[in-house]
């Protein structure tokens, strides 16, 4: 008997939650919210040749002048910020050298940096050299502006017929946004 009255408890439990669920409630007060989100564009920031690609074959030096005259070569960057300022370093000392022959290298190698219509800057290994960009047309947008990368570096010392060869080299920049501070 006492096992029936405890079975028959355990029912009259186990359906206690479904006449509980049955019941009808009134919601008073506020039923409803407006949320507001504002999306935030991402920074951007980009580097690439003055047609949006890169330099995939490399980029050759030529001696223009004499023979005591340097190696040099010029390429056109574009950088699009949205802050509008960033600074350029090497990553490492330049260093072109003879592929048959790696004793022999070009001396006195020197990187630029130039703005549009201004003057070129030193890019120098392990300090950043700070550019900033045109003001953007329209307020809010990202800053495009277009730089001229020199690069120049004087044959190794000796004759032409021991200095002859294939030299070659890696340029390593690091390109990195700034912000603005008030």
């Amino acid at each position: 008997m006492t096992k029936r009255i405890a079975g028959y408890g355990l029912i009259a439990a186990c359906m206690l939650p479904i006449f509980a669920m049955a019941q009808e409630v009134t919601l008073s007060g506020k039923t409803s919210s407006t949320i507001t989100a504002t999306v935030v564009p991402r920074d951007n920031f980009d580097v690439t040749d003055e047609k949006g690609g890169w330099f995939d074959s490399g980029l050759e030096m030529k001696q223009l002048g004499g023979w005591d005259a340097p190696y040099e070569v010029e390429a056109r960057l574009r950088v699009l910020s949205t802050s509008g300022m960033f600074q350029v370093r090497l990553d490492t000392p330049l260093e072109i050298r003879n592929q048959a022959d790696t004793q022999r290298m070009f001396q006195r190698p020197s990187v630029t940096l130039a703005p549009d219509g201004g003057q070129p800057k030193s890019i120098v290994t392990g300090q950043g050299t700070t550019f900033s960009n045109p003001v953007p047309p329209v307020a809010g947008e990202d800053s495009v502006g277009y730089y001229t990368l020199a690069v120049a570096a004087y044959p190794p010392a000796g004759d032409f017929k021991a200095t002859a060869g294939t030299y070659s080299g890696v340029l390593s920049l690091t390109f990195e946004p700034t912000i603005k501070t008030r």
